[in-house]
C-alpha cells in the first residue's frame, strides 16, 4: 500500500481554506416561522435591532452600586474560578486550541466576556482576521454593538455604531464569523439577552430611593436642629428680636455657653425612632433583590440562617452556575473553536470543559456508588457502569481486553456507511428512512461500491505467479469470488464475522506463508514458516477490504454529488494507532483521497464529505 506521508505533505503545503460539513440538497433547513424583531434604528444604513434597554445604565449601576458589583463578581468567580480544560481525542487539535488560548490570554478574556453578558445580557468578542486564519480575540463594549437579522431570525451580521452629530457618526460592520456572541437571560426569539441587572432595576430603584430618604433624615437628625422660644404671650418678641437672636445662633458651636432670661427657652427637634420605620421596607427590597439575582444571601454575608438551608441555597446556586457555563461553552465550541480548527485544516470535535470537581465532591460521589454496589441483586451491567465511573473519578485508565473488543466489532453490522449521522437516534425514530439517516441515497451508494469492487484489482492479495499461489495468495478465480462475496454481503448488511466466514467457505482462503525473494521461507527443518492462519487471515481480509471498498464506493458517490473535500474520521479505541489518531479531522481534496484509507491492514477509519464555501 502506498505510504500516507506523500499525501500529508501535499495537503499541508496547500493554502488553507474554509470548510463546512457537507449537507445534501434534499435536506431542508429553512424555518417557516418569523421572529419578532425589535424596532430598528432608523439611519441611512440599517445597523440592526435596537437594544431592549440602555446597556450603559446597567453598566453604571454595576460601577456605582456596591451590592450589584459584589453579586456580578461572585457569579464570575463561580463560573470561571474552577478553571477549564480542553477535551478531544485528536492530539493535534488539542495542541492547536491550547496554543490559541495561550496566545490570546483566553482566561483573562473569558472573565471580561462573561461579566459583560451578566451586566448587559450580551457579551461580544471580536474574532479578528480572515476567515481562513486563526483569529485574534478582543472584547467589544456591548453598548455599541447591534445584531442584524433577517425575518427568520438568521444572523446577517453585526454593526458597531457610535452616535452623535451626522458627520461624527461611525458604523463598523462585522460578518457573523467575526463576532462570538453570548447572551444571558434571553427570552424567546429576542436578538439580545437581558442579563442580571435589568430585571432587578425596579427593585434597585426602590431600594436606592428608600436608602436616600433614610440618609436625608439621618443627616437632619445628626445636625440636631435647635428650637428657640422667645418671649411670652404677654410679652411677644418683635421681628427685630427674632432676627437678632437668629444671627447669634449662626455662630453656635460646641464651645458656646448661653445665659438667658426667663423669656428665652431652648430645645431640640425630636424625630422619634424613624430608623425602625425604614427597616421593614429596606429588608423587603433587599430580599427581593436577592430573589431576582438568584444568589444566596449567605454568600453575600447577609443573614443568619440554619446550616441545612444554607446548603440547599448553595446547591441551587451551583446548578444556576452550571446552566450558565453550559451556554458559554456551547458558544466557545461552535463560534470560536470551530473557526480555529477550520483555519488549520481540521474538522473535529473539541469540547470546552470547566474545572474538575473538588475532593469533597469526588469522595461524596464515590461513597454513593460504593453503597449502591453493596446491594447484592444489582445487575452486572449496572455494576460494570459504576466501576467505570469510579475509575473516571479517580482518573484510573481501565483498558478493555483486546479480545473482547475485537469480538464486539466482529458482530457489528457492516458496512459502516461513511457520512452516517451517528448522533441520530434511529432506535426511537422507526419511521426514518435510510435516505434521511445518511447523507446520500443508500441504494446509489451500494451501486457505487459494486462499481468500485469491479474496478479494484486487489493487488495486495492477488498472486503474481504460481509460487505466490502456493504460499497462500489468491488466484484470479479466488479474486473474482472475493468480489462476489463482498458485493453480496454489502447488500445484506452483514457483520464482519459473517463476511469472514463466507471468505473462508467460498473463496477457499488458505494459510499464508512467509516469502522472501519470490520463494517460501522455511525453518531449519524445511517446513514453511506460517505468516497467518486462514481463520485470522479471513478476519483481516474481511475488515480491511470492507473498509477499503466502503471508502472507495463513498468517494465515487461524493464525486457524483460534486463534493470537493473529504474529512478523515478515525475510529478511536484502546487499539487506535498513533498514525490514525493523528489523521483524525484532516481535510483532503477528493482526488488526493484516492487510496489513502485504510491506512494499514485492519484499519477502521473512514472519510466523510465536507464542502467548501
Amino acid at each position: 500500500m502506498p505510504p500516507i506521508f506523500n499525501f500529508r505533505k501535499k495537503i499541508e503545503n496547500k493554502p488553507k481554506k474554509d470548510f463546512y460539513i457537507y449537507k445534501p440538497s434534499y435536506i431542508k433547513e429553512d424555518f417557516k416561522g418569523t421572529v419578532n424583531k425589535e424596532q430598528e434604528i432608523k439611519l441611512p444604513d440599517d445597523i440592526g435591532e435596537e437594544h431592549p434597554f440602555d446597556f450603559s445604565v446597567a453598566e453604571g449601576i454595576y460601577k456605582k452600586f456596591g451590592l450589584v458589583t459584589g453579586v456580578i463578581d461572585k457569579f464570575v468567580d463561580f463560573i470561571v474560578g474552577p478553571g477549564f480544560y480542553i477535551k478531544t481525542k485528536n492530539k493535534r487539535a488539542k495542541k492547536i486550541i491550547e496554543d490559541f488560548m495561550q496566545d490570546n490570554n483566553f482566561d483573562t478574556l473569558l472573565r471580561g466576556w462573561i461579566k459583560e453578558s451578566l451586566i448587559k445580557g450580551n457579551g461580544f468578542m471580536e474574532l479578528a482576521g480572515k476567515k481562513n486564519e486563526p483569529p485574534k480575540c478582543k472584547i467589544l463594549n456591548a453598548n455599541w454593538i447591534y445584531v442584524k437579522r433577517d425575518e427568520k431570525g438568521n444572523i446577517l451580521g453585526y454593526n458597531q455604531y457610535r452616535g452623535g452629530i451626522e458627520k461624527n457618526r461611525k458604523i463598523i460592520p462585522f460578518e457573523p464569523y467575526e463576532i462570538a456572541h453570548i447572551t444571558h437571560n434571553r427570552i424567546g426569539d429576542m436578538a439580545y439577552g437581558l442579563g442580571i441587572i435589568y430585571p432587578a432595576m425596579n427593585t434597585i430603584n426602590n431600594l436606592l430611593k428608600n436608602e436616600k430618604d433614610l440618609h436625608v433624615l439621618m443627616g437632619r437628625k445628626a445636625n440636631t436642629p435647635i428650637v428657640v422660644k422667645l418671649g411670652t404671650p404677654e410679652e411677644p418678641p418683635t421681628d427685630d428680636d427674632v432676627t437678632a437672636f437668629g444671627k447669634k445662633l449662626e455662630w453656635l458651636n460646641n464651645k458656646h455657653e448661653w445665659v438667658t432670661g426667663p423669656n428665652v427657652e431652648f430645645s431640640t427637634l425630636n424625630f422619634g425612632d424613624f430608623g425602625q420605620k425604614f427597616d421593614g421596607v429596606l429588608n423587603y427590597d433587599l430580599n427581593m433583590l436577592f430573589f431576582t439575582f438568584q444568589v444566596p444571601e449567605v454568600l453575600m454575608g447577609k443573614g443568619s440562617i440554619p446550616e441545612g438551608l444554607a446548603k440547599v441555597q448553595m446547591e441551587a446556586f451551583q446548578r444556576r452556575i452550571q446552566s450558565i457555563q453550559a451556554e458559554v461553552e456551547k458558544v466557545i465550541e461552535t463560534q470560536i473553536f470551530k473557526r480555529v480548527l477550520f483555519s488549520n485544516g481540521l474538522d473535529v470535535h473539541v469540547e470546552f470543559e470547566w474545572g474538575q470537581p473538588s475532593e469533597s465532591e469526588k469522595n461524596e460521589r464515590i461513597d454513593k456508588i460504593s453503597n449502591i454496589m453493596k446491594i447484592p441483586f444489582i445487575s452486572f451491567e449496572l455494576r460494570d457502569a459504576l466501576e467505570k465511573e469510579v475509575s473516571t473519578i479517580l482518573n484510573i485508565e481501565v483498558k478493555q481486553p483486546p479480545k473482547e473488543e475485537r469480538q464486539k466489532e466482529e458482530t457489528q453490522p457492516q458496512p459502516k456507511v461513511p457520512g452516517q449521522k451517528e448522533s441520530y437516534d434511529i432506535k426511537n425514530n422507526l419511521d426514518v428512512t435510510l435516505k434521511e439517516w445518511i447523507d446520500f441515497n443508500y441504494q446509489d451508494y451500494l451501486n457505487d461500491i459494486s462499481e468500485y469492487i469491479d474496478e479494484y484489482d486487489f493487488n495486495f492479495l492477488k498472486a503474481k505467479d504460481i509460487n505466490e499461489v502456493v504460499a497462500g495468495k489468491l488466484s484470479v478465480s479466488q479474486i473474482k469470488e472475493l468480489k462476489n462475496v463482498l458485493k453480496d454481503n454489502f447488500r445484506q448488511g452483514s457483520s464482519i464475522r459473517k463476511i469472514a466466514k463466507d471468505i473462508r467457505e467460498n473463496v477457499k482462503i488458505k494459510d499464508l506463508f512467509k516469502m522472501k525473494n519470490g520463494k517460501i521461507v522455511t525453518d531449519e527443518n524445511g517446513k514453511p514458516i506460517l505468516k497467518q492462519n486462514r481463520y485470522n487471515r479471513s478476519i483481516n481480509i474481511a475488515r480491511t477490504e470492507t473498509a477499503r471498498t466502503a471508502v472507495g464506493g463513498a468517494l465515487k458517490n461524493f464525486k457524483k454529488n460534486k463534493v470537493q473535500k473529504v474529512r478523515w474520521v478515525t475510529a478511536f479505541s484502546d487499539r487506535t494507532c498513533p498514525e490514525c489518531a493523528d489523521m483524525d479531522g484532516r481535510i483532503f481534496d477528493i482526488d488526493e483521497a484516492e487510496g489513502i484509507c485504510p491506512l494499514h491492514p485492519m484499519c477502521r477509519c473512514s472519510l466523510v464529505p465536507v464542502v467548501e464555501l
